[in-house]
């Protein structure tokens, strides 16, 4: 008997409504009696699965009786405890729901990703999934993504691999639940090495490891289509791109989709990668979603909408639409509607970009670089050619910082991002004992402007300094200015402004990501003026700064006579 959609939606609001903290509670009682969190999966299931269910649904699955065997072993009473307190259908309502507790993706009990309702709902309709579509799942993990499909769509069948044996397990467990076994088949063995063509389908999901290098690539990998895809256009990048290009390997898809974070969409050793995709035409969209979608995570996520012969490329900030929902963020139904609808026609949050435009953005994917408003400069000129951009020391580590941080206060300084603020005074800076040769280059002098790397992109110009030496860390960039091209007053001020601010949000990644490249920050537009009009302007704001000083100082005296009125009763 197949589960229908009416009966899987009520077994899900139960477990939202009640089966949660009922969950939780069973499984709070059991801490430290449970070796792994995954076998409270598996009581429950074994509590679902009596001997006669096991040997009518599963009977020729050996490795789910030898689970059950341990389990039987050394839970038994847990099993029992299970069977008494929760109906049949409450037991299979966790079990469909286990890896969706917030608790247990958010403290890492159990590796990997749920995918949001709202992602899978917008994958759907990017996909454009139709009766008799056979949909194939790389990396399906715990099977949620399958049961919904499967649920979902009763005229499709899906395909799955999956490396990891308690995750094979567990989809086997839930599939007779459900009862669409028929349409359904999960693989264990290594993607990379999948040989594609034992496999139909023409559509495709997948949310590769994320952050993942695949430094044994070259022993690892047998498919001799996606070896020869890397030699043929020296890719050296072998992270998220890797999964995507075995699927480009083999052109039996019609669409796919990948989930990956921000990162791969901008960094330069991925570069090339996705010039070839976009020479080649197989970007469709990039759609930036919000960002803590994910239990557990807050990266920025994208959705990259794979497909073939596209002349342009939909790119869609969808980064702001969402509700907040206690400690993630959601996509509601409507939510979804709104980000289809900006991939389907051009507006204020979608464009579509030509290879040209790609090409003058180093092939950037992020899409805020080409939704958001042009900066209305006419004459400007870039950061990196009037300054020379380097990171602040990266390389001191803290057990060292901590041994040479002097408790009397010395000429030898250290400044952090932290440090920047209207009350920033060099005399205030933590002081050293010593600041070693070979960090001569990371001090800065008068003229000299610091940025931090992320944050609130904060600048400061290095002016007064006398004799302190003042090391920066790698939290700043350094910024040393070519006088004969700019005055660092001037560009100082502009750094400082919302404009400037307004740049750096359409240059950043994503609202996670926490750092700006060298490479980003060098593409910053500096208004350009004439010689005349900058030294009246630099003079004018060195004035201010001056002023601002003098404030500085008079707010500390007049704190220090609060002070001494207070001393006067106490």
């Amino acid at each position: 008997m197949t589960l229908q959609k009416k009966e899987y939606l009520e077994l899900k609001k139960w477990f939202d409504e009640e089966g949660k903290k009922v969950l939780w509670e069973m499984m709070s009682n059991w801490r430290g009696i449970i070796d792994k969190p995954l076998d409270a999966f598996y009581i429950f299931a074994r509590a679902f699965y009596d001997d006669k269910l096991l040997n009518e649904k599963l009977g020729n699955n050996k490795s789910i009786k030898i689970l059950f065997y341990r389990i039987d072993n050394e839970y038994h009473d847990f099993v029992e405890e299970v069977r008494e307190k929760l109906s049949p259908n409450q037991i299979k309502s966790i079990i469909l729901n286990f890896y969706n507790l917030d608790n247990i993706r958010s403290i890492h009990m159990i590796p990997g990703f749920s995918i949001p309702t709202g992602i899978s709902e917008l994958s759907y309709k990017l996909l454009d999934i139709k009766k008799g579509d056979k949909l194939f799942q790389p990396n399906s993990q715990a099977g949620e993504f399958m049961i919904d499909f499967l649920i979902n769509h009763p005229e499709c069948d899906i395909s799955a691999i999956e490396i990891n044996t308690s995750y094979i397990l567990t989809s086997q467990l839930k599939l007779p639940i459900i009862g669409h076994q028929n349409r359904a088949s999960i693989r264990q063995e290594d993607y990379f090495n999948t040989d594609l063509s034992t496999l139909e389908y023409n559509k495709v999901f997948s949310m590769p490891p994320m952050g993942m290098l695949y430094r044994d690539f070259d022993k690892r990998v047998n498919d001799k289509n996606l070896i020869e895809l890397y030699k043929k256009n020296d890719f050296n990048t072998k992270n998220e791109w890797t999964d995507i290009l075995k699927i480009i390997s083999n052109t039996k898809f019609e669409k796919a989709i990948f989930i990956v974070h921000s990162g791969i969409l901008f960094k330069e050793r991925d570069e090339k990668i996705r010039k070839y995709l976009i020479d080649n035409g197989y970007i469709e969209s990039v759609i930036e979603l919000a960002p803590r979608l994910f239990t557990g995570i807050g990266i920025s996520t994208n959705i990259l909408l794979i497909s073939k012969n596209n002349k342009k490329v939909k790119m869609v900030d969808a980064s702001e639409i969402y509700h907040s929902d206690k400690m993630v963020n959601k996509i509601t139904k409507d939510d979804v509607e709104v980000i289809f609808d900006a991939y389907k026609n051009e507006s204020t949050i979608s464009k579509e970009v030509s290879p040209e435009e790609f090409e003058d953005n180093n092939y950037s994917f992020i899409p805020r670089r080409y939704t958001n408003e042009e900066i209305d400069l006419k004459n400007y000129v870039y950061l990196k050619d009037i300054t020379k951009i380097k990171r602040g020391y990266a390389n001191l580590k803290k057990s060292d910082l901590y041994k040479r941080i002097s408790r009397e206060n010395t000429n030898n300084k250290i400044i952090a991002a932290g440090d920047i603020d209207d009350n920033f005074n060099i005399a205030d800076l933590t002081s050293l004992t010593e600041i070693e040769d070979k960090e001569e280059t990371y001090c800065v002098k008068d003229g000299d402007i610091i940025f931090s790397r992320g944050g609130s992109y904060n600048s400061l110009l290095i002016r007064n300094s006398g004799n302190y030496r003042i090391l920066v860390n790698g939290t700043l960039y350094i910024l040393n200015c070519d006088e004969q091209k700019i005055d660092p007053y001037y560009l100082q001020m502009y750094l400082a402004s919302d404009h400037c601010l307004s740049q750096i949000e359409s240059l950043n990644t994503g609202k996670s990501i926490q750092f700006m490249s060298i490479n980003q920050l060098g593409e910053l537009k500096i208004p350009k003026v004439s010689k005349e009009k900058e030294k009246e302007l630099s003079q004018k704001y060195k004035m201010i700064l001056d002023k601002k000083e003098i404030i500085r100082i008079q707010k500390i005296k007049l704190e220090e006579d609060v002070s001494e009125l207070v001393s006067e009763v106490i």
